[in-house]
C-alpha cells in the first residue's frame, strides 16, 4: 500500500514510496516500454533494486514520488539530483505502460515541479528526454519547458547511442 499522500493533484496524488511499493517500481521501470528510456539494460534482482531504492530515499539530494490515482499506484515523479548550490534539480518521471495515455505524467510532473519551486525554492528545474520519446516531450511542453537542445550520442540504449533532449523552465517562467 502506496504511503501516505504527499502532494494531493486533481486526478493523482504523489505519496511517499514504502518498501512494498519496491516491486511495483521494478517492474515499471524493467518494463520493456519503459526501461529504454527510464531504467537500466539488465533488471536488478529484487532485493537490489528495493535496497538501492531504499537508498535513494534517505538521500538529501532527490525527492521521489510514487504516483497514485487513489490507492492504485500508476507510475514515479522525481527531482533528481536536487543541487542546493546552484537551485537546480533533473525532472524524472515515468507512467506504467497499462495507465499510459490518462494525463497522469502531465499532472504528476506539474504537482512536483510546482513543489519544486514552491517548497524547495528551487530556481531552475530540467528534463533531458531521448530524442525518440514524443510522448514525454509533450508532457514538458504542454507544462512550459523550454527545449534547450539536443545532446547527441548522449546514452547507450540496446547496443546503440541514441541522443537526449534538454527542456528546462525557470522559477520565473513557471505558471503551474
Amino acid at each position: 500500500m502506496p504511503g501516505p499522500v504527499f502532494v494531493e493533484g486533481e486526478t493523482v496524488d504523489l505519496r511517499t514510496i514504502e518498501r512494498e511499493d519496491a516491486e511495483f517500481l521494478r517492474e515499471l521501470f524493467h518494463h520493456p516500454r519503459v526501461r529504454g528510456y527510464a531504467g537500466p539494460d539488465a533488471p536488478d534482482s529484487g532485493e537490489a533494486y528495493e535496497s538501492d531504492l531504499l537508498d535513494r530515499m534517505e538521500g538529501a539530494d532527490a525527492v521521489e514520488l510514487l504516483v497514485c490515482d487513489g490507492d492504485e499506484p500508476v507510475g514515479d515523479v522525481s527531482l533528481a539530483p536536487i543541487d542546493d548550490r546552484r537551485d537546480w534539480a533533473n525532472l524524472g518521471y515515468a507512467v506504467h505502460p497499462d495507465y499510459q495515455g490518462e494525463g497522469y505524467a502531465t499532472e504528476a510532473a506539474r504537482l512536483v515541479v510546482d513543489h519544486g519551486f514552491a517548497a524547495l525554492g528551487l530556481h531552475r528545474i530540467s528534463a533531458t528526454i531521448h530524442a525518440d520519446n514524443e510522448a514525454s516531450k509533450r508532457v514538458v511542453e504542454k507544462l512550459g519547458f523550454t527545449h534547450e537542445g539536443t545532446k547527441r550520442d548522449d546514452d547507450f540504449v540496446d547496443g546503440e547511442y541514441v541522443d537526449r533532449e534538454v527542456y528546462a523552465v525557470l522559477s520565473g517562467e513557471w505558471e503551474g
